[in-house]
């Protein structure tokens, strides 16, 4: 079945990939992933064979140096892939196929488009390209969640001083600084959050936006006009934020490039 959604012209890819899960499965090594000697030995089997290289040293396992370290177990991998493939959701794969967390189909379907990306490019294209962009209710929810919250700091006009408890508060600026009339002490809403200091509160909602639909750093950074470190710094915290205000999922999410 799976040959039959995938196009002709990827099947080389496609079977070399399917070949290095199954190695991944098996726990198969040929040569250690640091210095590609071929002499190493066992140090334990369980719960992941961990062996150490006679020529350098160093203790690895066989997936170590890739985007698969410590996705356990790895006969998961291409089990969530091949459902993908199939236009599975997230949700049907945790609750029918694995029966486990949404987090940790969406963990590993981003460490295969990250391995893909890395090794079988025109097959990274075809299955980016493939993959569902319809949210699932959890990450619905989740995206409401976070702009109502935005929106909401952002719209605040007399929140409680931080010092004295009093609603006698003015805003100072755009942004989220208030300054309180009764102990004339100033106070920053998100003070003491990953958004402190964070540049540009109108271009946020939107930048959350383009990250939920799925739009990489270089995307981003032309519709926004910022630069691509610029991006890269705001992706990491707000997906930081996400996992502050519970919502993993919509952070794991957005963790893709």
């Amino acid at each position: 079945m799976i040959y039959e959604l995938v196009p002709t012209e990827l099947h080389d890819e496609l079977n070399a990939f399917r070949h290095d899960l199954e190695k991944m499965t098996l726990q198969h090594i040929e040569t250690c992933p640091f210095c590609g000697e071929n002499k190493f030995y066992l140090i334990r089997s369980k719960p992941t064979s961990t062996y150490r290289c006679k020529a350098c040293y160093k203790y690895f396992t066989i997936a170590t140096n890739t985007p698969f370290n410590r996705l356990t177990p790895f006969n998961w991998l291409e089990i969530i892939f091949i459902n993908r493939i199939e236009n599975k959701s997230y949700h049907y794969i945790a609750e029918k196929k694995l029966d486990c967390s949404l987090e940790k189909i969406m963990r590993r379907d981003h460490a295969i488009i990250e391995y893909l990306h890395a090794h079988y490019p025109a097959l990274y294209r075809w299955y980016i390209a493939h993959d569902q962009s319809d949210l699932t209710p959890t990450l619905a929810e989740q995206h409401k969640v976070i702009n109502d919250k935005i929106t909401a700091i952002l719209n605040e006009k007399n929140p409680s001083c931080i010092h004295c408890s009093s609603t006698d508060t003015t805003k100072v600026g755009s942004r989220t600084c208030y300054r309180c009339k009764r102990c004339r002490r100033s106070f920053n809403l998100l003070g003491d959050t990953p958004l402190n200091r964070l540049p540009k509160p109108e271009l946020w909602i939107e930048f959350i936006n383009l990250m939920v639909a799925g739009q990489n750093n270089m995307q981003i950074g032309k519709k926004l006009n910022l630069n691509s470190s610029t991006i890269s710094s705001w992706r990491a915290i707000w997906c930081e934020m996400m996992k502050i205000w519970n919502c993993e999922a919509l952070a794991i999410w957005c963790s893709r490039r």
